[in-house]
C-alpha cells in the first residue's frame, strides 16, 4: 500500500470529484506534477526479487507453484527454505542453485523473470507520468483478479489513461487519470 498516497485522500478528493473521478476501493491519490521519476535500476533489486520468489515457492501450497493463492508457514517450509536458500539467522541472502534442477529450476527462473518485468513496468509507467501537471495517480485495491469485477467502472471513463498492478501486492493497482479541471487553489 502506498502510504503517501493514502495521506492525500482528504486533500485530493475534491480534485477527483471535480473531474468526475470515482474509483472503487480507493487507497490514495498523488498529483503527478509533484512526483519525480524513479531510477529503475536502483529501485528494482533483482537479487532480492529472486530470493523472495524462491521463498514464495517454498511456502506455496501446493509446493513450488508460482502465484499460488495459499501459503504455509511451518517447520517443513522452514526446512525447504533452509535447503534451497543461503541464510544467516532469519535473513536469506542467496539461492542455492546447485540444489534446484529440471522443472523446478525452469519454474523459478520464469517466476523471477516475470516478477522483475512487473516491477520494472510499474516504475516505467510511473516515470511516464512523473512531473505532468494534468495527471492524477490513484492507488486502489482493484488489481489482479479484482480488476475483472471493477473493470467496467474504470476503463470506459474519459479520464482513464492507464492501469498497472502493484508489483509488491497485485491486489493493488496504480491508475493514472487525466485531469480536465485544475484545482481552484492552483488557478490563482
Amino acid at each position: 500500500m502506498d502510504l503517501g498516497a493514502y495521506a492525500n485522500i482528504d486533500y485530493l478528493d475534491e480534485i477527483a470529484e471535480k473531474n468526475n473521478i470515482e474509483v472503487p476501493r480507493l487507497r490514495g491519490y498523488r498529483l503527478m506534477k509533484y512526483e519525480e521519476p524513479i531510477d529503475i535500476k536502483e529501485e528494482v533489486n533483482e537479487a532480492q526479487i529472486a530470493i523472495d520468489c524462491a521463498k514464495n515457492l517454498c511456502e506455496s501450497e501446493p509446493f513450488w507453484r508460482p502465484y499460488s493463492s495459499c501459503h504455509t508457514l511451518s517447520s517443513y517450509t522452514d526446512y525447504l527454505k533452509d535447503f534451497y536458500l543461503v541464510h544467516v539467522g532469519h535473513d536469506y541472502l542467496d539461492i542455492r542453485w546447485d540444489r534446484i534442477h529440471g522443472q523446478k529450476r525452469r519454474i523459478l527462473k520464469t517466476y523471477i523473470h516475470n516478477e522483475i518485468v512487473k516491477a520494472r513496468k510499474q516504475y516505467e509507467v510511473w516515470n511516464k507520468y512523473a512531473g505532468r501537471e494534468d495527471i492524477l495517480y490513484i492507488h486502489a485495491r482493484i488489481g489482479g483478479g479484482n480488476w475483472k469485477v471493477y473493470y467496467s467502472q474504470v476503463i470506459d471513463k474519459p479520464w482513464f489513461l492507464e492501469k498497472v498492478d502493484d508489483s509488491f501486492d497485485s491486489t493493488y493497482c496504480d491508475i493514472y487519470a487525466r485531469l480536465a479541471d485544475k484545482p481552484e487553489s492552483e488557478e490563482n
